[in-house]
């Protein structure tokens, strides 16, 4: 007996399903793998950022005129220090550079400094990254540690979605910026932080 046409469109439909879902079975199965790569590379160094550090102190802005950060070459690569969100479990390297292909990898440094608070440093919502971006809330501190040992203390003053990581929209009044797209979303979070010790000003 020949089959009717809707019969055939209809197993052309489900194949065609079944194909899709397998298509994005395989595409959750290898961006995992990416970001298990991605955090074994963080955490290795991570560690040698760490062990090239003296030890950290805490420390405030001071009067310096130079303010370059100091940086560290690793394997061809070079780091201006770690952040560390110590409530989410976070301890990263930064890169001294921005360079979006590296951010699968690291948090990058886009521009500025931790010495006179312009500091911006962007990353992604991945495990290995910025995840903390989809919990973080006003209060939590950040630390950024330079490579001489010196670790500053910020805290979170306000979250904010938008579309636009322009310079002149991620310039303002904040000590620390840090930024991250949105894997699932074509927006971006941006955090920005102010040093502890003037939160704890009279």
């Amino acid at each position: 007996m020949k089959e009717s046409s809707a019969k055939r469109f209809t197993r052309i439909l489900t194949a065609a399903g079944v194909l899709l879902v397998a298509a994005a079975v395989l595409l959750v199965i290898a961006s995992q793998i990416t970001q298990d790569r991605a955090g074994k590379k963080t955490a290795l160094f991570g560690a040698k950022v760490r062990a090239l550090m003296p030890e950290t102190v805490d420390r405030v802005p001071d009067d310096r005129t130079d303010m370059t950060m100091p940086m560290v070459e690793i394997d061809g690569l070079n780091f201006i220090g770690i952040i560390d969100v110590p409530a989410y479990g976070t301890s990263l390297p930064i890169c001294e550079s921005w360079d979006p292909s590296r951010l699968s990898d690291f948090p990058c440094r886009y521009t500025g400094s931790m010495y006179d608070g312009s500091l911006i440093v962007g990353g992604r919502d991945h495990s290995n990254s910025f995840c903390f971006i989809k919990e973080i809330t006003g209060g939590d501190l950040v630390y950024v540690t330079d490579m001489t040992g010196a670790r500053y203390t910020y805290v979170v003053t306000d979250i904010q979605k938008t579309r636009d990581v322009s310079t002149a929209q991620l310039t303002g009044d904040a000590d620390l910026t840090l930024f991250a797209r949105n894997s699932l979303s074509f927006d971006y979070t941006v955090i920005r932080c102010v040093l502890n010790a003037r939160t704890e000003a009279p």
